[in-house]
């Protein structure tokens, strides 16, 4: 090769490198195809039949359309799987904004003329064998689906594959109280709106809320059920101890006390107001 051939050639690898970095930094992934279609809610126990140990199947990425090869390598309570190849954990990677993750995605996964509606979350943990650049497995969840340690539905997980299956807003419209504040707690948990909007009462509420919610960082949280006061049939109060990490303030440990309004027996149960309790660790902020 003379020297203007291996010039052009290292101009070129150059320019995928740089090309791949840039990728890699954008905060969004770009849309490879829209999806049309939503995912159909297989429980588990059929899942493992579809899906059984060994199996190479694909992941599409409900958000983006992005897509890539996977194989379940282990999991009796949910499907441990690792990426098939290096391209496979390049895409994955992408699809979390290039920093591996424990948030949850909504996912889609063709099976046997199905299409299967799933959660992943974007964390290699544990071991892994297969040469493909991903340092352990992650995890799939469907419905029905437990956690190996404490053998309970991942809530995250489970609402999730709830949004694969377009059915977010069905579930809003008949949800408890209790799964109300879940609902908006698990969309600020996982910087996801599509949780957020159906769980407020109005237009105001959600204005606020959004703009507040995307200075939280992270946040672990409790709902206290043996402090829920009886429904009053159209107005309660669900108690909740939180943990929430703000990007520029740190962490606070406080307690949140969450209103749930609705307008007759026959109207979803929404949000009307938050109020936080004395701080455990600064000087409450509140919603």
């Amino acid at each position: 090769m003379n020297y203007k051939k291996k010039t052009m050639a290292f101009a070129f690898i150059i320019f995928l490198l740089i090309s791949h970095q840039t990728i890699a930094r954008d905060k969004k992934p770009p849309t490879y195809f829209p999806i049309t279609e939503h995912g159909k809610m297989i429980p588990w126990e059929k899942v493992k039949t579809l899906l059984p140990i060994g199996k190479k199947f694909e992941v599409i990425d409900f958000e983006t359309g992005f897509h890539f090869m996977v194989q379940r390598r282990a999991g009796d309570k949910h499907a441990d799987v690792q990426p098939l190849t290096y391209k496979d954990t390049t895409i994955m990677k992408h699809v979390f904004n290039g920093k591996w993750s424990w948030k949850r995605r909504a996912i889609l996964i063709p099976a046997k003329g199905k299409m299967i509606a799933a959660s992943m979350h974007g964390m290699p943990h544990g071991a892994g064998a297969l040469a493909n650049g991903f340092p352990g497995h992650f995890c799939i969840h469907f419905p029905g689906s437990t956690t190996h340690r404490t053998k309970n539905e991942d809530p995250s997980h489970q609402l999730m594959i709830i949004k694969a299956a377009g059915k977010l807003d069905d579930y809003a419209q008949k949800a408890t109280p209790k799964q109300v504040v879940n609902l908006f707690l698990v969309g600020v948990k996982q910087g996801d709106e599509r949780f957020i909007l159906p769980a407020l009462k109005n237009q105001k509420l959600k204005r606020n809320y959004l703009s507040i919610t995307k200075d939280i960082s992270a946040i672990q949280y409790k709902i206290r059920t043996d402090g829920i006061r009886p429904s009053f049939v159209v107005k309660t109060e669900i108690p909740v101890e939180a943990s929430i990490y703000w990007s520029e303030r740190g962490n606070e440990k406080t307690d949140l006390l969450f209103t749930v309004e609705r307008l007759s027996l026959t109207d979803p149960w929404k949000i009307s107001n938050i109020e936080f309790g004395e701080s455990k660790s600064k000087k409450g902020v509140e919603f």
